[in-house]
């Protein structure tokens, strides 16, 4: 579905077929929320969190962003595995709580922004 994905866009192992699924924009991946949910369960599986996401509504190569976000901040002192497994569980149950609501915008994507434990250290770091 995207033209041309940059490099690094998707971790290691990523499922070529959601792959091929994503919408991308500016290095940023979404997908349609019954995709979304299975990138964010192979996220979570291989230690990945989910930060948050933000509905888009595709048109062409650009995007309309839709007022609908929603984020998961670490608890203070939560180890990884269960800042991991608490983020994707609350990413799921939203995007179930408002597939249908996202429906009546239009056909949209989830972009689903995710870190490494790493990656996260180093967000955390600036």
């Amino acid at each position: 579905m995207a033209d041309q994905v940059p490099a690094g866009t998707f971790p290691t192992g990523f499922p070529a077929a959601l792959a091929d699924e994503a919408f991308v924009h500016s290095g940023e991946a979404a997908w349609r929320p019954p995709q979304a949910v299975q990138a964010i369960n192979w996220l979570c599986a291989h230690g990945y969190a989910v930060l948050g996401t933000e509905v888009w509504l595709p048109q062409g190569k650009f995007i309309q962003s839709v007022p609908y976000f929603q984020n998961v901040d670490r608890n203070v002192g939560e180890e990884w595995n269960s800042f991991v497994t608490r983020a994707a569980a609350e990413t799921v149950a939203y995007v179930k709580a408002f597939e249908q609501k996202f429906a009546e915008e239009g056909d949209v994507f989830l972009n689903v922004t995710w870190v490494s434990e790493a990656e996260f250290q180093c967000l955390k770091a600036t």
